[in-house]
C-alpha cells in the first residue's frame, strides 16, 4: 500500500517537473525581450490640418445664413449630420425668444452612397425614437419626414452626387415650449 502511494507521488512529481519545464520554456522568450525607449526620430510626423474655407455669414433680423460653416446649427440633433460631412450651407431662423431656434436648414455632402445614407438615417430614427411620418424612395431622390418629441419635425432629402450623396435637412420646432 505504501509502495502504491509512493508510485503515485513519484508520478505526480514527474508530471509537475515536466509542467514546470514547459512553463519555463514558454516564459523565457517573453522575459528575454528587452523594452527599449522609442527613438524620437522614428515617430510619425505631425499631421497638418488642411486650411478650412472661411465661413461667410449673413444676418438679417432673426435670419442667419452661412456658406461653408464649420458646424451645423445647434438646433439640429448632432446625429443627423454624419461625421466627415462637408457642410455647404446652413440657415437658422430664431423666434422672438432669446435662445430658441424656430427653423434650421443644412445642405451637406458626404462620401457615403445614397443607399448607405438611407440606412444611416433609418438607424438614427430608430435610435433617437423619431417617428417616420412619410417615406418616399426613388433612384433619383429619397425623402423622409420624421417627428420627434416636443413637436420637432425634420425633413430629409437624399440624392446621389457622384460616388457620394447630397443631403438636405430641414428642422422645425412647432409649438410653444
Amino acid at each position: 500500500m505504501v509502495q502504491l502511494k509512493f508510485v503515485r507521488l513519484l508520478h505526480f512529481l514527474c508530471n509537475g517537473i515536466f509542467f514546470c519545464f514547459l512553463l519555463f520554456g514558454a516564459l523565457v522568450p517573453v522575459l528575454a525581450e528587452q523594452e527599449t525607449v522609442p527613438s524620437l526620430f522614428d515617430q510619425d510626423p505631425p499631421t497638418r490640418k488642411l486650411p478650412k474655407e472661411k465661413a461667410r455669414i449673413f444676418r438679417h433680423n432673426r435670419l442667419t445664413y452661412q456658406e461653408s460653416p464649420y458646424k451645423a446649427p445647434a438646433s439640429i440633433p448632432s446625429d443627423f449630420v454624419p461625421k466627415d460631412s462637408k457642410i455647404l450651407y446652413s440657415t437658422e431662423l430664431r423666434s422672438e425668444r432669446i435662445f430658441e431656434t424656430r427653423e434650421s436648414a443644412v445642405v451637406l455632402n458626404h462620401s457615403l452612397s445614397k443607399p448607405r445614407m438611407e440606412i444611416y438615417y433609418e438607424t438614427v430614427f430608430g435610435f433617437l425614437n423619431f417617428k417616420v411620418l412619410q417615406n418616399q424612395k426613388s433612384p433619383e431622390k429619397s425623402l423622409y419626414l420624421v417627428e420627434g418629441m416636443n413637436r420637432k419635425t425634420v425633413a430629409i432629402s437624399i440624392s446621389p452626387d457622384g460616388s457620394g450623396s447630397t443631403v438636405k435637412l430641414f428642422y422645425r420646432k412647432s409649438g410653444g415650449f
